[in-house]
C-alpha cells in the first residue's frame, strides 16, 4: 500500500502533480481547504454570522460543488449561512443534494435553484462564461441578500484568461486574475482562486461529486500555458503573482461592469456582457 505523504498512515489516492505529494482524500480535503481559507480572509469581505451567496457554475458544477464543502469546513467554525444557487436546468440533482447535506453538517446551507439565461448562437468563449455567470450570480445574490458572492474560479482557469488577455491585447480580460472584486454589489470572493483545477477534478470524483456541466464553454488556447509552465502541470506561483500584481494596477484605471464587475473599456457594461445581451438575459432572473 502507498501510503500518504503527509499523515504516513493512511492509503494514498491522489498523486498531486502540482508539489509530487501522494494524498489521502482527507489530507486532500485540508490542503485543498488552506488556500480557500487564505483567499477568503486576505479579502476581508466576510465576517461572523455573513450570509453569503455561492453560485454552482453551469459551466464547471463539480468544481463548484468541491468549492462548496471546502467552504462549509474552513468556515464552520463563524455560523456562516450559505445559500448555493443552483441553475434549475442542470441535471444530477442527486449528487448535488448530496453534497448540500454533507455542507449542512458543517454550517447552515440553504438551497436556491433559478434558471440559468439561455445564450443563442455560437459556443460561448471561457471568459464570456465566466462574465454571464457571475453576472447571474451577483443580480440573484442581491435579491437574497447576501452580503457576499462566492464565486468558483480556480487558479488554472483565472491563469489561462490572463494570459489570452494579455496576447489579445485586451486589458478587460484580466480582472479574472484577482482574487476578490470588492466593488461588486456584493462583493465577489474568486475563493479557489489558489487551488489549481487537476486538485479539484480528483477531489470530486473521490467524493463521487461529480455533475455533468450544463454548458462548455470554448477553452482558450493552452499554447502559452503551456509554454510558461515548462515541465509542471500549473504555472508558478510567482507567475500566477505577477499576474495578480497587474490586475490590481489596472483595477485602479479601468472602468468596472455594472453586471459582472469584470473590467470595461468605458462606463456602462463590459464587451462581453453587451455582446451577450446580459441586461436582456437578466431581466427575469430575479423573481
Amino acid at each position: 500500500m502507498v501510503t500518504c505523504d503527509v499523515c504516513k498512515k493512511n492509503k494514498a489516492v491522489y498523486l498531486r502533480t502540482y508539489s509530487g505529494h501522494r494524498l489521502c482524500p482527507r489530507c486532500l480535503e485540508r490542503i485543498l481547504a488552506r488556500p480557500v481559507k487564505r483567499v477568503i480572509g486576505e479579502s476581508g469581505l466576510l465576517r461572523p454570522n455573513s450570509r453569503i451567496a455561492l453560485v454552482v457554475r453551469p459551466s464547471s458544477p463539480a468544481f463548484s460543488l468541491a468549492g462548496l464543502r471546502l467552504v462549509a469546513k474552513v468556515e464552520s467554525k463563524f455560523n456562516v449561512k450559505i445559500i448555493v444557487i443552483i441553475p434549475s436546468q442542470l441535471e444530477g440533482m442527486e449528487q448535488v443534494n448530496e453534497t448540500l447535506e454533507v455542507a449542512s453538517r458543517r454550517t447552515v446551507v440553504e438551497k436556491v435553484k433559478r434558471e440559468f439565461p439561455a445564450v443563442k448562437g455560437d459556443e460561448l468563449s471561457m471568459i464570456a462564461c465566466v462574465r454571464l455567470e457571475r453576472a447571474w450570480g451577483l443580480t440573484l445574490a442581491r435579491e437574497l441578500g447576501a452580503e457576499a458572492l462566492l464565486y468558483p474560479l480556480d487558479r488554472t482557469t483565472s491563469n489561462l484568461l490572463a494570459l489570452e488577455a494579455l496576447l489579445e491585447g485586451d486589458p478587460e480580460g484580466l480582472s479574472e486574475a484577482l482574487p476578490a472584486l470588492p466593488w461588486t454589489e456584493p462583493p465577489t470572493i474568486h475563493y479557489l482562486h489558489r487551488v489549481e483545477a487537476e486538485a479539484l477534478t480528483a477531489y470530486a470524483f473521490i467524493d463521487e461529486a461529480w455533475v455533468d456541466p450544463l454548458c462548455t464553454p470554448a477553452l482558450p488556447s493552452k499554447i502559452p500555458f503551456l509554454s510558461l509552465m515548462g515541465s509542471r502541470p500549473e504555472l508558478e506561483f510567482s507567475s500566477t503573482k505577477t499576474l495578480e500584481r497587474l490586475a490590481i494596477n489596472l483595477s485602479e484605471k479601468w472602468n468596472k461592469c455594472p453586471y459582472c464587475g469584470g473590467f470595461a473599456r468605458s462606463k456602462g457594461a463590459c464587451s462581453y456582457c453587451k455582446s451577450l445581451g446580459v441586461p436582456r438575459l437578466l431581466e427575469n432572473t430575479a423573481k
